[in-house]
């Protein structure tokens, strides 16, 4: 009988290779931001970083604005110090990088400028005042638009000096002469009134006739009648006054 020793059944050695096939490493991008991609070129530039108060005093300002326009001409420039940077805008976009590259990471004063790309700013000269509507849409504008090209100031007319109608004018007319002569009578007569009254009695004019207009219920025919020297009496002027009408008595008030 031969002896045999049992060994313990052998395993591979383990490798780094090994060890990151049994447990890959996985890398979580889900927080890391998004790449902000560059502003493209063009003629503004925003001058930031500008943290030396002194930077903005008008005399520092105008160094630097003649210090760029050594370079190249100067569209616009707008310092603002409030938020610690210069805005300044090109004619082209070739001397906007040319300025770009000169002060990129540039020492002003105590502060380190910091240059980026903004937003185009038109340099075509156009009309930005807000224009008249159409014509059928002006009736909603209050005070109206100016006026049309080529409109003159007139003078006004004077108002309007027909007062009445020239129907009812001569009407008038007719009345006033006919007061005239009636008083022209009692000059020359005895100057009793009341028998003035009693020669002129009332006059009447027919102002509107409805016949000559076609007639009909609906129109009204116009009358001026002259009441000058009238025997009516007012009760203003000491005429008989009618009684008022008693008070009930106060025992029926209760009553009831």
């Amino acid at each position: 009988m031969s002896n045999s020793n049992a060994s313990p059944p052998s395993s591979a050695a383990s490798t780094p290779e090994t060890e990151a096939t049994d447990h890959p490493l996985s890398l979580d991008l889900s927080t890391v931001p998004s790449l902000i991609s560059p502003s493209p070129p063009s003629n503004t530039l925003l001058i930031t970083n500008l943290l030396d108060p002194s930077i903005f005093h008008p005399t520092s300002l105008l160094q630097i604005r003649t210090l760029i326009s050594n370079h190249t001409p100067v569209h616009s420039f707008c310092p603002l110090k409030s938020l610690r940077r210069i805005v300044a805008s090109f004619h082209t976009v070739s001397d906007a990088l040319t300025i770009h590259r000169i002060l990129s990471d540039a020492p002003i004063m105590s502060s380190r400028a910091r240059v980026y790309f903004g937003e185009p700013t038109p340099i075509e000269l156009t009309d930005r005042h807000l224009q008249a509507p159409q014509s059928q849409k002006m009736f909603f504008i209050s005070p109206p638009p100016s006026p049309p090209f080529g409109w003159e100031v007139r003078p006004e007319g004077p108002p309007n000096k027909e007062v009445h109608a020239e129907d009812l004018a001569n009407a008038l007319g007719a009345l006033t002469q006919r007061s005239e002569a009636v008083a022209d009578e009692m000059r020359m007569g005895d100057g009793s009134e009341e028998e003035s009254r009693g020669r002129r009695g009332r006059t009447a004019r027919m102002v509107y006739e409805p016949e000559p207009h076609g007639g009909g219920p609906s129109l009204p025919a116009v009358v001026v009648e002259d009441t000058t020297g009238s025997d009516d009496t007012s009760p203003i002027d000491g005429g008989k006054i009618l009684a008022h009408t008693a008070r009930p008595p106060v025992e029926l008030m209760q009553d009831s």
